[in-house]
């Protein structure tokens, strides 16, 4: 368990306590993603901090149907904290803190996506949420009163950042600076050790630092992801590291960077890929 107690701000604490309350009393499962789980983790956890900041806490829960989601919702609401807003999925705290709830689990359609109700036209693609899910990290956010969630872990989080580039690229290039922050900091982010004792075949004469990370992370996210995420994932580095013109991957990870840094985020993609295809073949 990763212990981040006494280093995360008071309200953040109150919001996942009461979450974490509602959630139970329905037996309802959640973890944290996005950006909230980015900071959680890398930055509380380890120190590693990110230069965008986020500005809202983003949930994904484990629904059957519609009914139980908004179940959640209304328990929210009625504890007193939180208030409806004009999106579906968006709370807010107190009128300082959004807080979006994405369901995944039985709810998703055969095309691995949800759609939004009342209107059911605007979809959403969920694809790897449930893999992320059981993969998901315990981490302890207050010591008195006890306060332990689940957070999508580094690798888990890598994967659902590039599923969702692929759905909102170009109008949306926050995930992939997010993926080139992971990538960058992942052996940081408590996989250093490992490469001595599950990975000595990257510890070879042409190592490098990030390189080697953004290999290995690709070997954890292909132990992790199901048949069907693992096979969107691999087309998506496949189309994105070949030979081409353009590479908008890339091309969205460095906007956050220096312009420079071009060729080492391409570099750092097929080393990803590489490790994804250490494992699948």
């Amino acid at each position: 368990m990763l212990d981040i107690s006494g280093k995360i701000d008071q309200q953040t604490v109150a919001i996942f306590g009461l979450i974490a309350s509602v959630s139970e009393a329905r037996n309802l499962k959640f973890f944290v993603v996005g950006a909230t789980a980015r900071d959680l983790v890398l930055q509380h956890g380890f120190g590693i901090e990110a230069r965008r900041a986020t500005r809202d806490i983003d949930l994904a829960v484990q629904v059957s149907n519609w009914d139980e989601f908004e179940a959640l919702k209304m328990g929210l609401i009625k504890t007193g904290s939180f208030a409806k807003t004009r999106m579906t999925q968006r709370l807010q705290y107190q009128e300082t803190m959004p807080v979006d709830i994405v369901p995944f689990g039985a709810i998703k359609e055969a095309d691995g996506t949800i759609s939004w109700p009342p209107k059911h036209v605007i979809r959403m693609n969920i694809l790897g949420f449930e893999d992320a899910y059981q993969d998901a990290m315990q981490i302890r956010l207050s010591l008195e009163p006890s306060l332990e969630i689940l957070v999508a872990s580094p690798s888990s989080l890598a994967a659902l950042k590039l599923l969702a580039w692929n759905d909102r690229a170009p109008a949306n290039t926050r995930d992939a600076i997010d993926l080139n922050f992971i990538t960058r900091n992942y052996l940081d982010a408590g996989n250093n050790e490992r490469l001595h004792d599950e990975h000595a075949d990257l510890l070879d004469d042409d190592f490098d630092y990030v390189v080697t990370g953004a290999r290995l992370l690709g070997r954890d996210i292909a132990n992790i992801l199901g048949v069907e995420s693992i096979t969107v994932l691999k087309k998506i580095l496949k189309e994105q590291t070949r030979e081409a013109d353009r590479y908008p991957l890339v091309e969205d990870m460095t906007r956050a960077g220096a312009g420079d840094q071009f060729e080492e985020n391409l570099e750092l993609l097929k080393a990803f890929k590489q490790g994804v295809t250490d494992i699948t073949g």
